[in-house]
Formats: C-alpha cells, structure tokens, sequence
C-alpha cells in the first residue's frame, strides 16, 4: 500500500474528495515526521507506538572492497505494534 492508496481509502470512507483526503493525510504524516525529528514518543492507541532510540555507532565493510568504514552514532525509528493489529499464528 502507498499513500495514495490510503488517500483513496480516506476519501471513499469519509464521502470526501480525493484532494480534501489527501491535504489531511499529509497534514497527518507531516505532524508525525515533525514529532519524531524532536524525538518525541508518538502512541496511537489501538496502532502502535513510534519511539526515537540511540543507535550505537559501529565499524561496517565496504562489500566490493572489503575496507572498513566507521559508522556513526545516529538515532532511528522503533515500532511497536499495538495489541489490536500484532499477528498471531
């Protein structure tokens, strides 16, 4: 699924346009890319929950080469699935 697909869902199950969808799913990602820059914990109650962690840094190989790189200390995304929408088998 892509974003457009998801506009398309918006639209079709609120009797909205496609455009109107599509302003408020942006608005939506957008609030949620801004949050997680400021590293801020994003729970969303049934969904999930997005967490900024550390990640360590490390020393990584070039694959043509061989040659060592360093790998620096960043920061990455974490979810974790809510109870609602985890798989079981």
């Amino acid at each position: 699924m892509v974003k457009q697909d998801i506009v398309s869902r918006v639209a079709e199950q609120k009797g909205i346009t496609k455009v109107k969808a599509e302003i408020a799913v942006d608005a939506f990602f957008n609030s949620l890319k801004g949050a997680l820059k400021g590293g801020e914990r994003i729970e969303l109650r049934g969904f999930g929950v997005f967490v900024v962690k550390p990640r360590k840094s490390g020393i990584g190989r070039n694959p043509r080469t061989g040659a060592e790189v360093p790998i620096p200390p960043g920061k990455t995304v974490r979810f974790k699935p809510g109870k609602e929408i985890r798989f079981t088998e």
